[in-house]
């Protein structure tokens, strides 16, 4: 049998349903314990400060804790300079004007150190949907076009897979924004509109023209 195989992709955008922030506390002391100490006293004052917003738990995940020994060279020697302890929180919001109250008030009653907002499609956002439409309906207008030109007709499909489907853009690494404690105004934070992308490969039978 003699098939065609073509990969079409769609795209389709929507405003986004929510923006995820990482909030970052330090402290940097003499021992672990002291070091430890102060960032658990900072990272349940975030705990306090998102039940006050509303943000549910379930919208809240520790992405990473650390305690580590802290120093720097000098003169192309180390130099203990104590201990550092580390607390990194998600968090998950679905308004815009909600997201630059926690960014605010994180860095103002915590001291954190905030990177985002990172913007996403929800799974059932209708604009998903029309994204895979798309990928199919490209990927019928390319088999077509090679059908045509071979002189050929499509059959009927023989396969269909799917690559992947994404929504959003790509969460950037090491890019985090710093705030001092004298910037306590709630910034505007626009999501504008993402593009959700989907991708399809179909294969037809090909028929004698």
């Amino acid at each position: 049998m003699t098939s065609v195989t073509v990969q079409g992709s769609g795209l389709a955008r929507a405003a986004p349903d929510e923006a995820t922030l990482e909030l970052t506390v330090q402290a940097l002391r003499p021992t672990p314990a002291e070091a430890l100490a102060e960032v658990a006293a900072r990272g349940d004052e975030l705990v306090r400060l998102c039940d006050q917003l509303g943000i549910s738990s379930e919208r809240r995940v520790t992405s990473g804790a650390t305690v580590a020994e802290h120093g720097e060279h000098v003169d192309g020697r180390w130099q203990h300079r104590g201990y550092q302890a580390e607390n990194r929180l998600l968090v998950r919001v679905e308004e815009p004007e909600l997201a630059g109250r926690l960014l605010a008030a994180a860095v103002d009653r915590a001291q954190a150190k905030v990177a985002g907002p990172w913007w996403s499609v929800a799974r059932d956002n209708p604009a998903r949907l029309e994204a895979c439409r798309e990928a199919a309906r490209d990927a019928r207008r390319k088999a077509e076009a090679y059908a045509e030109a071979l002189g050929a007709r499509l059959g009927a499909i023989v396969a269909v897979r799917e690559p992947g489907t994404r929504a959003g853009w790509p969460e950037p690494r090491g890019d985090t924004v710093r705030f001092s404690v004298a910037a306590a105004a709630s910034p505007p934070l626009e999501g504008g509109e993402l593009a959700a992308s989907a991708s399809v490969e179909v294969e037809w039978a090909l028929e004698q023209g």
